[in-house]
């Protein structure tokens, strides 16, 4: 169109995946520690479509507006058979349990952005107005076959044969308008609002199987029910902005207020909660200047998220034979202080120079799960507030570059620093972890003209996790990552490269391999002028490669295991484009494999 830019461009993705997941979890109650080894095979098909375009039209030389469209369509079906069993301190069983489930989602999502700019002749004057929308289907279809036996006090048995059906509606609306008026060249004024509307509803059918007719018949209340939660948001906000050659700093501060309506229906029983909220917005980014390769940048925002309508009505959900969820109708939100900060000198025509960087997040309101058991273990998990959490870090970084005659040498070394506190409520008692984890990594390479490269590296990581009101006092793991690249360019369009890792992970629970050898090897050729190359690529030669990792919590630590893709050939043919619409192009290409 005339005056106009358009694009448009269509994906597909279709995939099978296969897992075997190897879990062992233990978990900290002020009653005595038990610990739940699970063991689950997952089959699982996939595609998507994906449709995105945009469309721009200047309507004069000022004034812009654009449209930005974009659909997705997938399915997910899934085969999950599963098996766990709970023992306490003394190695009693306490409860045990099977599955064979089959489901199958399929969304339908819209997403659109609408924006108008118009710009005036004085330099920095502009208005703009900006929509977005994003809107989703999701169906899910489900058969649930399952036993449930507990062997400690007078839980009966769980046993299962049904269907569910589910469907999630979400409806999301965003408009913006801002207008930027300069004061000098280099200051502007910004006066801004901005409203949203969200809304979610989440439904359940739940269906028994029907011996006599052999259908999924009977309607199961207890299992069914419906979740609505509305928010609306509007938030007038004032900014001050300066931009000069060195200096940048943009300071954003107003009022969020949020009306948020929960309701459900359950039981024949209708519940409603409604909640009012009036919080501060503030986002502020400064950034110097010092010369070409000094740089220094700040920036703070205030966040929150809201709970959901399950987190927040009190209305149980008894989908997991296990752990009955009930919403906690006193929660509050999430409140966040985000900061960063960074100072760099680097020079990148030389690729030398230093870094440091640090931030965090701080909590003065978060949500946690608050969990009681059972005799037999079983959970009752319900919502409560903490505050004073966070979650910060500290890094720096170091590289250097030589150059001598046909050889290239270059050094790199960094270290990142986290530091955590989190909280849990378990069996109506506090809980809280204090994590810290060290993280340093050394680089090299070295280059011999365009023959020959040599990268190897070392990686260390070491956690720590200091408990409070715990059986244990602390709980700590380090791993250990050696890796050593070679590629060699000789002799002329060929190209050899091996890629070759060792990892070990020293406190794994028993029965979970600490370490594995990973070698990747490959070989390919260019041809006609170059601009073909075919390539034979051996990935995980000693058929090793495995993914054990291990997750502390303030409530448990958690050993977990999935089978990942070991040794496989690939086989690839590429072609450089190097000329596309009569212009030349540095790089590009097809690929097939």
């Amino acid at each position: 169109f005339k005056d106009a830019e358009t694009s448009l461009s269509y994906f597909y993705s279709g995939a099978n995946s296969k897992n075997t997941n190897r879990t062992s979890l233990t978990n900290f109650l002020p009653s005595g520690n038990f610990s739940t080894n699970s063991n689950s095979n997952t089959n699982e098909d996939r595609y998507v479509h994906n449709v995105t375009s945009l469309f721009e039209f200047k309507i004069d030389s000022l004034t812009t507006i654009s449209l930005e469209p974009n659909f997705t369509k997938s399915n997910n079906k899934n085969r999950n058979v599963a098996s766990q069993s709970s023992f306490d301190a003394a190695n009693a069983l306490l409860n045990e349990s099977s599955s064979n489930n089959f489901y199958e989602n399929n969304n339908d999502s819209f997403n659109n952005t609408l924006s108008f700019t118009k710009s005036f002749k004085r330099k920095g004057k502009s208005l703009s107005f900006v929509f977005d929308n994003e809107n989703s289907n999701t169906k899910e279809d489900e058969i649930v076959r399952s036993t449930t036996i507990f062997y400690q006090g007078a839980d009966p048995d769980d046993v299962r044969n049904q269907t569910n059906n589910s469907k999630n509606i979400s409806s999301n609306y965003r408009a913006e308008l801002e207008f930027y008026q300069p004061i000098t060249d280099s200051l502007q004024v910004k006066l801004g609002v901005e409203y949203k509307i969200d809304k979610n509803r989440d439904r359940r059918n739940s269906f028994d199987f029907d011996a006599t007719n052999e259908t999924y018949s009977i309607a199961n209340d207890e299992l069914s029910n419906v979740f609505n939660s509305l928010e609306r948001t509007i938030t007038p906000n004032t900014g001050l902005a300066y931009n000069s050659k060195k200096m940048n700093f943009n300071l954003n501060v107003g009022t969020t207020l949020i009306n948020f309506d929960n309701d459900s229906e359950y039981l024949n029983v209708k519940t409603s909660l409604e909640k009012e909220f009036v919080l501060p917005y503030i986002n502020t980014y400064a950034s110097y200047r010092f010369s070409k390769s000094k740089n220094l940048w700040i920036n703070y925002n205030y966040s929150y998220t809201l709970p959901t309508a399950r987190q927040i009505l009190p209305v149980e959900d008894l989908a997991n034979p296990l752990n009955t969820i009930i919403g906690n109708p006193n929660l509050d939100l999430n409140q966040n202080h985000g900061i960063y900060f960074s100072y760099r000198d680097f020079d990148y025509a030389t690729r030398s120079g230093y870094g440091v960087y640090t931030g965090g997040n701080f909590y003065d309101n978060q949500i946690v799960s608050s969990t009681t058991f059972d005799a037999n273990r079983k959970r009752t998990t319900s919502y409560e507030n903490v505050s004073g959490t966070y979650n910060s870090w500290f890094g720096l970084y170091w590289n250097k570059s030589i150059k001598k005659d046909g050889h290239k040498y270059r050094f790199e070394l960094r270290a990142n620093n986290n530091f955590g506190l989190s909280k849990g409520y378990t069996d109506g008692e506090l809980f809280s972890a204090k994590t810290y984890t060290f993280n340093p990594r050394v680089n090299f390479t070295y280059e011999y003209g365009e023959l020959l490269t040599i990268n190897p590296s070392y990686n260390y990581s070491f956690n720590k996790t200091n408990f409070s009101n715990y059986v244990i006092e602390s709980a700590s793991n380090f791993t250990h990552r050696l890796n050593l690249q070679v590629t060699s360019f000789w002799p002329k369009n060929w190209t050899f490269g091996n890629d070759f890792g060792y990892t070990y992970n020293s406190n794994i629970a028993s029965g979970f391999k600490k370490d594995f050898y990973l070698w990747n090897t490959s070989l390919s050729y260019s041809f006609y002028q170059k601009k073909l190359m075919a390539k034979v690529k051996v990935y995980d030669m000693l058929n090793q490669n495995q993914n054990a990792t291990r997750s502390i919590t303030a409530t448990s630590i958690r050993d977990e295991e999935n089978v990942v893709l070991r040794r496989y050939v690939m086989f690839s043919l590429t072609y450089k484009l190097e000329k596309f619409a009569g212009k030349e192009k540095k790089s590009g290409g097809m690929m097939w494999f």
